[in-house]
């Protein structure tokens, strides 16, 4: 079985599009009786909301930075939360920082509960929608986003205050700064879907361009990036776009 894994944001979808090359490269790919895989910081209805205009099918999500594990059709499969009193507490120690802070669970749109920016909004979060820090308890967070865009100094502050203070995974990845349930990344994610599906020995190939890709680049059979990525160093293979990678694996067979 082969497998591979494809991060969203700077890999399959660039500057809000994917290209019909890339679309059709998945659509081969899967054709040839390969499985394809999403492996996002995203959440669910963000991932939706990315693939489905562009007629985008894989057969399988790893959501959330690895939190989440979905089919391909968005059905969970198996999930984890954020302590509540967790993100209460980085909530508070943030707001009225320049930054924002969104929060996302398993259903509805991503939500945003500090908008230190404002005026200011990411693609990557299009549509969040205003939440009430006190109703934060009240929900089961999956994933929590600190977008910090520009400010290296506010960026280390963050890492370096929930880090000394909670037992959570953390990554930075295009200005946003994830905090996740311990222990939980794409890898991992990608770890637990492989011996969920059975196929521990699949070969597994990672296309991804930052640094929250590096964990699911290190268990890769081979891995890919981008002449863009930040991560050229940390792969085994740098491509122009994921078509070209997926048609180069697609020709040795």
């Amino acid at each position: 079985m082969k497998i591979a894994a494809l991060d969203m944001d700077g890999t399959v979808y660039v500057d809000e599009n994917i290209t019909e090359a890339v679309k059709e490269a998945i659509a081969a790919w899967r054709s040839a009786g390969n499985l394809a895989v999403s492996a996002t910081g995203k959440s669910i209805a963000n991932a939706r909301g990315t693939l489905e205009p562009f007629g985008v099918e894989l057969d399988y999500h790893v959501l959330y930075n690895g939190t989440v594990l979905t089919e391909g059709d968005y059905t969970v499969l198996q999930e984890e939360h954020l302590d509540a009193d967790t993100v209460t507490a980085i909530a508070e120690r943030f707001t009225g920082k320049a930054l924002n802070i969104y929060t996302t669970g398993l259903t509805g749109a991503d939500q945003i509960v500090w908008e230190g920016l404002s005026g200011q909004e990411s693609s990557m979060v299009a549509g969040a929608q205003v939440g009430d820090l006190g109703d934060v308890a009240k929900r089961d967070t999956v994933l929590m986003s600190l977008w910090i865009p520009g400010d290296a100094a506010l960026r280390q502050e963050v890492d370096e205050w929930v880090r000394a203070n909670f037992d959570v995974e953390s990554s930075f990845n295009c200005d946003f700064y994830d905090i996740m349930p311990p222990g939980h990344n794409k890898g991992e994610g990608l770890t637990r879907l492989l011996s969920c599906l059975g196929h521990e020995e699949a070969q597994l190939y990672t296309f991804g361009d930052s640094f929250n890709d590096l964990s699911m680049h290190a268990i890769a059979t081979e891995s890919f990036s981008f002449p863009h990525g930040e991560i050229s160093g940390h792969v085994d293979h740098i491509v122009p776009d994921v078509a070209a990678g997926l048609k180069s694996l697609l020709a040795r067979a």
